[in-house]
């Protein structure tokens, strides 16, 4: 139903990309192989970059007064010069439209890295710290799209996440022609898409696009971008969902037959309790949608927001 963009991720290097973990080991991860046909990777290892060899005595994040990257055989405290790396590669980064990091790693874990109380204490205050390098790309870019590898495993994280990455390049895109119109079909196209993940923001991202004030191309690109990141960044639920179908179910509704439309009850009350099942839901719609080629609904994003070939599991 719809030509993909070509999403540029940033990635973790040593998840598939160089042997560049602390142990000289490199992780064979799915994710790699599944995306790598349909976004461009921009890899990264914030820890070889400042300096840090392969092999490598392990860092660890320690929080005593303040929180700390130590690296406890050597006595070095890395902490500035992680800040200082951060921070000038996320000034010469170029644009991105998510970022898969590795987990439990010091300086690209998610809130999944131990924490502990000294650089000598085998014991950790918890699991849940984020990385120094991740902790500097989620402050700077708050909206963006970041995972960890092993969150991919979950379907539903899964699907959240390129549902955004998708939507974004795609933004991305149209707004590169500086032309009100593409911002518009941008829209039109991804209009059940925001009424599901939220409707108030989609009527005020419409008000936006219509101008009133004559405001210049940039202004209202800017003003749009932000409402779109801020809709996209918390899951769409069951109810809206489930509106949302329904909404567009009456576009062929009258052609359905009688067992047509007792499947796609069942389907719902399906869907209502088993949320991981909205993709197989939207593939019945799609098959509608081509069947009576419903032209408005061909167009929606929202039936298929990524490449088929990455819906299933990614391995």
């Amino acid at each position: 139903m719809s030509v993909y963009p070509c999403p540029t991720i940033l990635i973790s290097k040593c998840l598939g990309f160089s042997s560049c973990r602390y142990d000289g080991r490199m992780i064979s991860s799915p994710v790699t192989g599944a995306l790598q046909p349909h976004v461009e990777f921009v890899s990264v290892c914030p820890e070889c970059e400042i300096g840090l060899g392969v092999p490598r005595e392990p860092i660890r994040i320690v929080l005593e007064g303040r929180k700390r990257l130590l690296q406890p055989a050597t006595g070095l405290d890395l902490t500035e010069s992680m800040i200082g790396f951060t921070a000038a590669y996320l000034d010469r980064l170029a644009a991105i439209d998510g970022a898969v990091l590795k987990s439990r790693s010091p300086s690209c874990g998610l809130r999944s890295t131990k924490v502990f109380t000294s650089s000598i204490s085998r014991d950790y205050l918890h699991r849940k710290g984020t990385g120094f390098f991740a902790e500097g790309l989620t402050d700077r870019l708050p909206y963006l799209p970041v995972v960890d590898e092993g969150q991919l495993a979950d379907a539903l994280i899964r699907d959240h996440f390129l549902t955004r990455v998708f939507a974004l390049a795609s933004f991305r895109e149209e707004t590169g022609s500086g032309k009100m119109h593409d911002l518009v079909d941008y829209h039109t196209r991804n209009k059940l898409l925001l009424m599901a993940y939220d409707k108030e923001a989609m009527t005020r991202m419409g008000d936006i696009l219509a101008n009133h004030r004559k405001r210049p191309f940039e202004e209202i690109a800017t003003d749009y971008q932000q409402y779109l990141q801020e809709a996209l960044s918390r899951a769409a639920g069951i109810g809206p969902n489930i509106n949302v179908l329904m909404h567009a179910v009456g576009y062929f509704s009258d052609r359905l037959d009688a067992n047509e439309r007792a499947l796609l009850n069942e389907r719902l009350r399906e869907y209502r309790e088993d949320n991981t099942l909205l993709g197989e839901l939207k593939g019945l719609f799609a098959s509608w949608i081509l069947r009576f080629n419903v032209g408005y609904l061909l167009l929606q994003t929202y039936f298929c927001p990524y490449p088929a070939a990455l819906s299933g599991r990614l391995e």
